[in-house]
């Protein structure tokens, strides 16, 4: 039996762990893995744990250098009025920086939209600031310091904002840095050398980590989606999904109340209207989710419930003929599915499921089984792009045959299973 937890369990945002909710997620059930997709679906929670302390142990140490750089150029000039305007602008990074890990501390490793906005006013604030000490300058990006300190304050963000926005702001900090590097490209003295190697040092880590924390975050979301196509394998051959299921929990839940109070006789019989309409709503909604998943197969759910199946692959069974399929063939035949179109998705593809029709074998020994046809017909993707991995898993489905045509690639595996499982 599935393991119960309280209400609020699931959606508890103190958790500093991702991949610790996501193997929770996994081994308790539906309502774990639905409360961890919704939050992480909401908002960037990847600034918890270890990938979050590293982008900021990254950012201190790039923020320590630009804060070198600014005290080897302070004392080899003259002191002057810029002197001071510099010190300003490291003083709004530094607040800006320290302010932005204090806050992602006390949130858990995600700072609010707000404080975000704010240490980005206070970055632009001091690149203004040392853009105008900078006038008259031949080349300013040399003599720029707090490129590196936006730099790695941006860096040590990456765990904390959605990587969109993350982007977003250090594409809007590469449009700074180009603009210096072009008004220093026409004086005499240009070193292109070392103005690109200022940019790339200011430039990169964050786009890096942005990328990074993206790519992680897109993992997570497809093996959490994973985690939610697995769990039908193991159900009968017509059964509820998660959706279902939890559907069926609250009609239950609601219907429980209404007898829990005729029993204690807090509601009075007959039932007043209010309550007879509700418990009318209730045997409505309960009817017509029975008689909607009454010839709905394991596959059917897996399809349906998933954010990376759904959209792209189109089932066909009318029999309910999936639901026969022992857990070794669900398992290889999900498992196809899954690299074709999983492994696939920056060409997105098509992929039509057609189960069936039933035959049976009339081949002396083989009387007392059955066997029917399961095609998958992928379009968008060549066969040579196919992973060779998803020959193995249909191997565990049954005997199979490709035909190929310029536009699509049509796999028909042959299922052949127990008379006696169906007639069951």
């Amino acid at each position: 039996m599935t393991e119960t937890l309280p209400p609020d369990e699931p959606q508890r945002s103190e958790d500093p762990n991702v991949l610790s909710r996501l193997v929770r997620a996994r081994r308790i059930g539906p309502r774990a893995v639905s409360a961890l997709h919704d939050d992480l679906a909401r908002d960037s929670r990847l600034g918890y744990g270890y990938l979050g302390i590293a982008a900021i142990v990254l950012g201190s140490c790039l923020f320590l250098r630009g804060l070198l750089s600014f005290f080897v150029e302070t004392l080899a000039r003259p002191a002057d009025g810029s002197t001071l305007v510099r010190v300003v602008a490291w003083t709004l990074l530094t607040v800006a920086l320290v302010g932005s890990c204090l806050l992602a501390r006390r949130f858990h490793g995600r700072i609010p939209a707000v404080a975000f906005a704010s240490a980005t006013v206070l970055m632009a604030l001091a690149l203004l600031l040392e853009t105008i000490a900078n006038l008259g300058t031949a080349q300013p990006i040399l003599h720029s310091s707090t490129v590196f300190g936006v730099g790695a304050t941006l860096l040590a963000l990456v765990g904390s904002r959605p990587a969109r926005q993350l982007l977003v702001a250090d594409a809007v900090f590469a449009v700074i840095i180009v603009a210096m590097l072009v008004s220093g490209a026409f004086s005499d003295s240009f070193a292109p050398g070392p103005s690109m190697q200022i940019a790339s040092i200011a430039l990169l880590p964050p786009l890096l980590g942005a990328l990074v924390v993206q790519g992680f975050g897109a993992l997570v979301q497809l093996e959490l989606d994973r985690s939610v196509v697995e769990s039908a394998l193991l159900s009968p051959r017509f059964a509820f999904g998660m959706r279902a299921s939890d559907e069926l929990a609250r009609l239950d839940l609601d219907a429980e109340k209404i007898l829990d109070g005729v029993a204690r006789g807090t509601i009075d019989l007959p039932l007043d209207p209010e309550v007879a309409g509700a418990a009318s709503s209730i045997a409505t909604e309960l009817r017509l989710l029975l008689v909607a998943g009454r010839h709905d197969t394991w596959l059917h759910h897996a399809i349906e419930e998933s954010e990376v199946l759904g959209p792209v692959v189109t089932l066909t069974d009318p029999r309910g003929l999936a639901g026969f399929l022992d857990p070794s063939q669900r398992e290889g035949l999900l498992s196809a599915v899954w690299l074709l179109v999983a492994d696939s998705l920056r060409v997105q593809p098509t992929l039509q499921i057609v189960v069936g029709p039933q035959s049976v074998e009339e081949d002396g020994d083989a009387a007392d089984r059955m066997s029917f046809p399961v095609a998958l017909t992928v379009d968008g993707v060549p066969k040579r792009r196919i992973d060779p991995a998803v020959w193995p898993a249909l191997d565990r489905v049954g005997d199979h045959s490709e035909m190929v045509t310029r536009a699509s690639i049509t796999i028909v595996t042959t299922v052949r299973t127990v008379a006696q499982q169906v007639a069951a």
